[in-house]
């Protein structure tokens, strides 16, 4: 028709194929300026070259039909409106890329610990949240008899304000656990959402990504396995970002002012259940222009 272009013709100026045209028009994108009714040919104006553009780019982009629809459907296709679409997506794919780039250098973490190192046994990679906690921390000198009372004076104060999360307690070593003299230590006790205000509550930050060891017994093997785990480190070419954690999942507690649910006690050290958390760092460079 005169002044109209024909599919094939908008197609090409477009470059799109006539299939991806009559696609935009089930999808409401794009809509023929007229439809023969003999004949179902569809015919375009020049100015719509212009929206399919507009269509083409965002595609190129990543957007989806609905995103695109979305989009359109505001009318008056202003710079505005474009701007604030690809700046949002913009960030969306700025996420994707540094969550793809840190898996590929978990990748590497792991073939490099694979070839290089022997690591400790049931290691785990895995992301850590952030956690609120009633937190007390001391300069101890002999670990055993003071951390355990520690341990007793938070779980009463938590107790008694019925603050109590059904989460594992931990230790957090300020200095190196080997250390048996002038240990800096925090005893945290994991809190509810809801903890009083009169509660101090600590949030205890996490990590993008935590290296952790899970054993069974005494708590003598502590020193141990935290070598292992430093030389694991050091091996596949990784930096603490935070203090070790021991984690209690299955401990000994006396119990006096407060009470733990059954599955989280044990009765002699052979059933206690511990985990040694390390955060750890990861260096992945990126480039905003990539």
């Amino acid at each position: 028709m005169k002044g109209l272009l024909q599919i094939g013709e908008l197609a090409r100026l477009g470059g799109v194929s006539v299939k991806a045209l009559r696609f935009y028009d089930d999808q409401g994108l794009l809509r023929p300026e007229h439809v023969d009714p003999h004949t179902g040919y569809r015919y375009y104006t020049l100015e719509q070259a212009a929206q399919l553009a507009i269509i083409t780019n965002l595609r190129f982009a990543d957007f989806s039909i609905a995103e695109i629809a979305a989009i359109l459907a505001a009318g008056d296709i202003g710079p505005e409106i474009i701007r604030t679409a690809v700046e949002k997506k913009q960030r969306e794919l700025q996420r994707a890329r540094d969550e793809i780039a840190a898996k590929i250098k978990i990748a590497e973490i792991l073939a490099r610990s694979a070839a290089d190192t022997e690591a400790p046994p049931s290691l785990k990679l895995a992301p850590l949240a952030d956690q609120r906690v009633y937190a007390l921390r001391k300069e101890i000198t002999h670990p055993g008899d003071a951390i355990k009372q520690m341990f007793e004076t938070a779980e009463a104060r938590v107790a008694g304000v019925s603050a109590r999360a059904q989460a594992a307690p931990f230790l957090i070593f300020h200095t190196p656990p080997g250390n048996q003299q002038d240990l800096d230590v925090e005893v945290c006790i994991p809190v509810t959402e809801d903890a009083q205000s009169d509660l101090p509550v600590t949030v205890i930050q996490g990590a993008a990504v935590a290296c952790s060891v899970v054993y069974g017994g005494g708590y003598f093997k502590t020193d141990r396995l935290f070598a292992q785990m430093s030389d694991w480190m050091a091996g596949a070419g990784v930096e603490a970002a935070g203090p070790l954690r021991e984690i209690y999942h299955r401990f000994g507690a006396d119990q006096e002012d407060y009470r733990l649910p059954s599955k989280m006690t044990a009765r002699s050290a052979r059933d206690y259940l511990t985990e040694l958390l390390i955060p750890i760092r990861l260096t992945i460079n990126t480039k905003e222009n990539e």
